[in-house]
């Protein structure tokens, strides 16, 4: 169904020739232009601080329950039934929270990530409306780093993108 309204397109903008001489096409890739600046590398080096401070905390919470275990394991001849229950109890409850906190880390650092792409996006959004009414751009495709096989010189504005978000452009009037 997409390919049959991408030809009926295709022929529609064939019969218009003299239209698409007025059209200019601009194209961004706002991974690109993320990860290339200067907010994208803070934002990365902060979220690889957060990961190695998690992982270090959930390491140490591991090595307590191995800890833990091997004494359970050591200690379980001389204890009796219902001590056994209640320290395996116990050591599942452990066990239980440090799954927990795991998955409690990973939602935070999806949240965190939803939460910068969210308002990188929308700065990128209002560049792309600046750089489209300052280039005199009919229209502005966002592509991926193999999105685009040929494009002539200048319709890249990836870079003008990096070049804006560094300066600290695209900030809306809204928060």
């Amino acid at each position: 169904m997409k390919h049959h309204k991408l030809l009926w397109l295709m022929a529609g903008l064939a019969f218009s020739v003299p239209a698409l001489a007025e059209v200019k096409i601009g194209f961004v890739d706002v991974r690109a232009a993320v990860t290339e600046s200067k907010t994208g590398k803070q934002f990365r080096a902060e979220m690889d601080t957060y990961i190695k401070n998690k992982q270090a905390s959930l390491k140490k919470e591991d090595d307590k329950l191995t800890n833990l275990k091997q004494t359970l394991e050591k200690e379980g001849l001389t204890l009796s039934d219902a001590q056994k229950q209640q320290k395996q109890k116990d050591f599942q409850e452990k066990v239980q929270g440090l799954q927990k906190m795991a998955g409690d880390a990973d939602r935070e650092l999806s949240q965190k990530e939803a939460d910068f792409n969210k308002q990188t996006m929308d700065k990128v959004r209002v560049i792309a409306n600046d750089l489209a009414k300052s280039e005199k751009l009919s229209l502005i495709l966002i592509v991926g780093r193999e999105g685009v096989l040929y494009s002539e010189e200048g319709m890249d504005l990836t870079a003008k993108v990096v070049e804006k978000l560094d300066s600290g452009a695209g900030k809306s009037g809204k928060k």
